[in-house]
């Protein structure tokens, strides 16, 4: 606003110059002052249909803060140099209804694709949705802007920031009989109910194990391989309450979660995440992560919830008689990390990332 008003004055200034001393190079150059802005607008409006816009928002924060990047990503399909593209952007947490708006600017340099981004601040963690209805595309001079409607939306989830750190998973581990509903695609073992693969019998096959229809089609004998069930052999335990604890330490809470969880499915390990969840008083709520978007079903449940202390190997045992598993993890509510009833870490706020690097987790 006030560059258009210095700006008017500056040309209301040379006009009365250019009368008062009747100079035709002062009354040109305010006649081209005058001209150059609504030319300059003409120019971008016939351009405006060659921009392309879709929405962005990044799932995870940027390295070493808690600020996650909201913006455009521009393409410019002419051209013509815009020297300065605008959003204001309005984010919205689905689960608390809390809302804020980012405002996103940059140059589009021709025939280039450029993306504006600004910064939203520590969000809360879980799913999201942005919203953008237009964009403003200044002239050269940067003195006027015409609109393009965008009508674009996105949901994203916002994850907590993930940190690398070691964790070693035995044979003991891996191959350890757990109950499950999916089976190893490559290991054998002894399910009845599930064939892995079929083969030529071999010195030292049972004999139960030959498949004695398509033996007979043929002048070999066939053995029926049988597949091993896929079961969640490690347990994190979510003894915390995170409603208590402070802001810093319950994001830094959930990123040692995020980042143990991601490693074990780096290391294509099935885990359940226990907690307790007041709504359901005594009985313990736990998630299967097999894959990503596992994980994904588990931030939607438990964020919204009203996560207590009292997930341990104990109350475990009563909700799920029966149940065995081959390794534990217990993170409880001061950060402290017991893997296998040892404990091995107390994790702090400020050098979570770097104790999490040096960290070995035998499993």
């Amino acid at each position: 606003m006030w560059k258009n008003i210095l700006y008017m004055l500056g040309t209301a200034g040379m006009f009365y110059l250019a009368v008062l001393y009747t100079s035709r190079g002062l009354m040109a150059v305010c006649f081209t002052a005058v001209l150059l802005p609504p030319l300059f607008l003409c120019l971008l409006s016939y351009m405006r249909k060659r921009l392309e816009c879709a929405l962005l928002f990044c799932s995870y924060p940027i390295e070493n803060t808690g600020d996650y990047l909201v913006g455009l990503r521009v393409e410019n399909k002419s051209s013509v140099y815009f020297p300065r593209v605008q959003a204001k952007i309005e984010v919205l947490n689905t689960a608390t209804g809390k809302k804020q708006w980012v405002k996103a600017e940059g140059k589009v340099p021709a025939g280039e694709l450029a993306e504006l981004t600004g910064r939203l601040k520590e969000p809360e963690f879980g799913l999201w949705q942005t919203r953008c209805s237009y964009i403003c595309c200044y002239e050269w001079m940067r003195l006027l802007h015409f609109r393009i409607k965008v009508q674009e939306q996105k949901q994203v989830m916002v994850f907590p920031a993930a940190y690398a750190t070691n964790m070693k998973i035995g044979i003991r581990t891996r191959l350890f009989l757990s109950d499950g509903e999916q089976y190893h695609p490559q290991i054998s073992g002894d399910d009845p109910s599930e064939t892995l693969k079929l083969r030529e019998y071999q010195k030292g096959d049972r004999p139960s194990r030959i498949h004695w229809k398509l033996s007979a089609k043929g002048d070999t004998l066939i053995v029926a391989e049988m597949s091993m069930p896929m079961g969640c052999n490690v347990v994190i335990f979510l003894d915390a309450q995170p409603s208590t604890m402070g802001k810093k330490e319950s994001r830094v809470y959930w990123e040692i979660l995020h980042s143990l969880s991601q490693e074990l499915l780096e290391q294509e390990c099935a885990h359940y995440l226990v907690w307790r969840d007041e709504r359901y008083q005594e009985l313990l709520c736990r998630k299967a992560i097999r894959e990503t978007e596992d994980l994904l079903d588990f931030w939607c449940e438990i964020l919204p919830g009203k996560m207590e202390k009292g997930a341990n190997p104990e109350t475990y045992g009563k909700a799920f008689p029966g149940e065995t598993y081959a390794s534990q993890i217990v993170l409880n509510h001061k950060l402290e990390l017991y893997c296998n009833h040892k404990l091995e870490v107390g994790m702090k706020p400020e050098k979570v990332r770097g104790q999490l690097a040096k960290l070995e987790l035998m499993l």
